[in-house]
């Protein structure tokens, strides 16, 4: 559990974006019948489940053969039946880690991942499926596994070889131009405009957050401290192409038009750092644990194909 905790602390920022996706909204019944194609341990595999599968790995940028599509509902499943008999049950914010992390790993957004399967029109409940095996599988092959720990001798080499001990610390405040889900196209424009002329004007947060409070249906959050380390690389971006005291382009998202304000940024002292390089290391020691494991599971699996 330390390691999923260390994990997702680097995800922290991005947990508004998990706020939205819980309520995202993407087709949850299709027109043609289910016909069953397949079983693993006799769990039923349909020709829905192949797609859903199958558009799930073109999401990821993964290949997304009938064979991949395949592998992927039999790594699921198998990983789901596992944590079953051990009595794993993730919690959202596991199932947001585990988004998260899969974000990382193909260096995007968790929201662009996110719109990526809306997109391709894969269900909530199939994600989430996906999502919750990989994160309850994580959990129980740390369960099994508490002994490993990686050394401070190697945390501290790691952290020499990276240069990871410091990194650009953000003090950012979010700017939300509110939008309600109904408004019209012209609306939308119209509070998008509105965020771009506060933009123009906003050279400090001194004096541009009083600005933006006295505009109609703004909001503006709390001031935030984040470390580059623990934000996304896309996101990273965009805070280290906007000036201190501006505001990052506008964006919309299910509250509306929103911005970021950088108040300050400078390299700091990561005092997560080295928390960090841990959860790192502990995850790739666990990692060759995770498929040694995953290996003598699927080589058990009694499979059923129907051709």
């Amino acid at each position: 559990m330390m390691m999923i905790q260390l994990a997702f602390r680097k995800m922290q920022f991005a947990l508004p974006v998990m706020a939205a996706l819980a309520i995202a909204s993407v087709p949850t019944s299709f027109v043609h019948a289910q016909a069953v194609v397949a079983s693993v341990n006799d769990d039923p595999i349909t020709n829905v489940d192949i797609e859903q599968h199958t558009r799930i790995l073109r999401a990821m940028n993964r290949p997304a053969t009938r064979e991949a599509a395949l592998e992927s509902i039999y790594e699921t499943r198998l990983k789901l039946m596992e944590m079953s008999k051990y009595k794993i049950s993730p919690s959202e914010n596991d199932i947001g880690w585990a988004l998260g992390f899969t974000s990382r790993a193909l260096k995007l957004d968790p929201q662009a991942v996110l719109n990526n399967l809306q997109r391709s029109g894969v269900t909530n409940d199939q994600w989430r499926q996906k999502f919750r095996a990989e994160a309850g599988w994580m959990q129980l092959i740390r369960a099994l596994n508490r002994t490993i720990e990686p050394s401070e001798a190697e945390v501290e080499e790691e952290l020499a070889r990276t240069g990871k001990s410091k990194s650009t610390e953000y003090v950012l405040r979010q700017v939300i131009f509110v939008v309600p889900n109904n408004a019209s196209a012209g609306a939308v424009e119209s509070r998008a405009a509105e965020a771009n002329q506060l933009r123009a004007r906003f050279t400090d947060c001194a004096t541009g957050i009083p600005l933006a409070t006295a505009l109609r249906d703004v909001a503006v959050r709390e001031p935030v401290t984040r470390y580059a380390s623990a934000l996304s690389e896309p996101l990273r971006k965009v805070l280290d192409s906007t000036q201190a005291g501006r505001l990052t382009a506008p964006s919309r998202s299910a509250q509306g038009i929103e911005m970021l304000a950088v108040c300050s940024k400078g390299e700091k002292q990561d005092q997560n750092a080295a928390d960090n390089v841990r959860g790192d290391l502990l995850f790739k020691k666990l990692q060759k644990e995770s498929e040694r494991r995953y290996r003598e599971v699927r080589a058990k699996a009694i499979i059923v194909t129907k051709r």
